[in-house]
């Protein structure tokens, strides 16, 4: 890792870390998803980085994958628990971060479940360590609050223009996960959980991102789309509010991207619910492993 690349990976980390600071306060009851998240994206891209991927905000039992679309008119209730998910790349280098907000105070042990797992992860994540140990601190924890962690999700190795590069941090303890090397950035993200421990995925998709670019068969605007999402996105995941500058039509754009899934060019992310309507609460920070030191770049400022 050259001192540039550290530089933009610290960077990309204090610009995320500064939108979901100033952006968590603005979560309240009735305000609108677009609203927050169009203002983490904006902090974001006033800071001359980019989005690593389009804001999440998922309530309640949504444990992940929820980002606006186009005009979406969705609402925070009242008392719900909120997960802020967001990330920016600088060049390719990536930071990814999560917390979660509470408006009713009976939640508050729950995000401290998660929030201490993750506490605790970083305190015992070095380089040539186990991953599935770090899975067995994070659940210790998770469990010793009286919650599950979310057993089918985790963290993962980030690498340039790739958000999930190949190795899984689990929240539980696994084996044969292989071991955490230096040189490398990785996202920690305990979820914890008043529910089953587990996600499955629900009917609605709003996130997509880059799958083969050479997929033949495309009509003249599909390919025309899909060359305008390279360019921008490269691999990246993005949201359909990202591609007004492509087309103003939001049902040719939805049309598009769906024939897009289908023909094997894009994919989608559908929303991720807990098994038994449980709810859901999340903490993330990005961590990079220099040598037998780690660096948390998303830490408060």
């Amino acid at each position: 890792m050259t001192e540039d690349e550290l530089n933009k990976l610290l960077l990309a980390g204090k610009i995320a870390s500064k939108a979901r600071d100033e952006v968590s306060l603005n979560v309240k009851a009735n305000a609108k998803v677009l609203d927050i998240c169009e203002e983490v994206e904006s902090i974001i891209l006033e800071n001359k980085a980019f989005p690593s991927f389009p804001c999440n905000i998922s309530i309640n039992s949504e444990a992940a994958h929820y980002s606006p679309v186009i005009n979406d008119e969705k609402r925070i209730p009242e008392g719900a628990v909120v997960k802020l998910d967001l990330g920016a790349h600088i060049d390719g280098y990536i930071s990814d971060t999560a917390t979660t907000i509470s408006l009713d105070a009976k939640y508050q042990r729950l995000l401290d479940a998660s929030k201490t797992a993750l506490e605790a992860a970083i305190a015992n994540f070095r380089a040539g360590l186990s991953v599935g140990e770090i899975g067995r601190v994070i659940e210790k924890m998770i469990r010793a609050q009286g919650y599950k962690p979310i057993r089918n999700l985790g963290g993962h190795l980030i690498r340039r223009y790739e958000l999930h590069a190949g190795v899984f941090i689990p929240n539980v303890y696994e084996r044969g996960l292989g071991a955490i090397q230096s040189d490398s950035v990785y996202a920690i993200e305990p979820f914890a959980t008043d529910g089953g421990g587990e996600v499955v995925e629900g009917k609605d998709v709003t996130i997509y991102s880059l799958k083969n670019p050479n997929v033949k068969g495309l009509s003249a605007r599909e390919s025309e789309l899909l060359d305008f999402i390279y360019t921008h996105f490269n691999y990246l995941p993005f949201s359909e509010r990202w591609l007004k500058e492509f087309s103003t039509n939001v049902d040719e754009l939805r049309n598009n991207i769906k024939n897009l899934i289908k023909k094997g060019a894009l994919r989608g992310y559908p929303i991720l619910l807990e098994i038994k309507k449980g709810v859901v609460s999340q903490f993330e920070h990005t961590v990079i492993v220099k040598g037998n030191s780690i660096i948390v770049s998303t830490k408060s400022l």
